[in-house]
């Protein structure tokens, strides 16, 4: 007979025998899950050290994009400003310009009037201003709807105007030829005081006339008696003799050349 404490000996070891494969199958899974906890933590960990860093650029995009927020309402508030001002200068100038057509057509309409009455008032100039403002007479327009611009216009005007004016505040001497009642030419002095009238002799004075302005020329009268007179009057102009008071005749016109 086999004492008992033998026999507890060998049932010992099949006990051990029988439990050896659960236990490694809980230790297995015990890694496993050890190893899945691992796994999980340093996912968790990597998962928020990615978080801080994309914390820290979506901050500093936050920033730029704050900043550039910041830059673009300035920018709009500049762009707004300069938008009214454009705004305002377009208006202003719309309005000059409205101010400048309005004006411009007062302007044509005067211009107009005095081109017209220039070209009456050339018929009765002295041909020494009329031979001297013909390149400019020739500037006028023969209609209103001529492409030649207002100022233009009016520059010419003005041209003209101050020397009729400037002739007719000088006295001017000029030669030209005389035919006489025979047919003989001469050649003659104009002493021309300003547009009120002239006087006109030859070289000897044996002959001289009195100009007087008329509606379509200048007219010739004999000085007769009066020639030395004109004559002495060419002589103080010349400064051949001492200066002195000539009588000469002259009379006051009305409009139209009539006495």
């Amino acid at each position: 007979m086999i004492p008992r404490p033998a026999f507890l000996l060998l049932a010992l070891p099949l006990c051990s025998l029988t439990q050896t494969p659960t236990i490694a199958n809980e230790l297995d899974s015990l890694k496993d899950l050890t190893d899945r906890w691992i796994q999980t933590r340093n996912r968790i960990s990597k998962e928020k050290s990615q978080w801080v860093i994309e914390k820290e650029l979506l901050e500093g995009s936050v920033d730029t994009l704050s900043s550039t927020q910041e830059i673009l309402s300035e920018n709009v508030e500049i762009l707004e400003m300069q938008s009214r001002e454009a705004t305002d200068a377009i208006s202003e100038a719309e309005a000059k310009v409205a101010q400048f057509e309005e004006t411009n057509t007062t302007v044509l309409a005067q211009v107009s009037v005095y081109e017209d009455r220039i070209r009456r008032l050339a018929e009765r100039l002295p041909p020494p201003l009329l031979d001297e403002i013909a390149p400019l007479l020739r500037k006028i327009p023969d209609q209103e709807s001529s492409s030649t611009p207002v100022p233009n216009r009016l520059q010419n005007v003005v041209a003209i105007s101050t020397l009729i004016d400037e002739f007719n505040n000088d006295l001017t001497l000029a030669h030209t030829i005389k035919e006489l009642d025979d047919g003989s030419i001469i050649e003659v002095r104009v002493l021309y005081w300003g547009l009120a009238g002239a006087y006109a002799s030859n070289l000897d004075g044996t002959k001289a006339w009195v100009i007087s302005p008329t509606t379509s020329s200048w007219k010739w009268t004999p000085a007769g008696t009066n020639s030395l007179a004109i004559k002495s009057l060419f002589d103080v102009y010349d400064k051949t003799i001492d200066p002195a008071l000539v009588g000469v005749p002259f009379s006051f016109l009305d409009e139209g050349g009539e006495k």
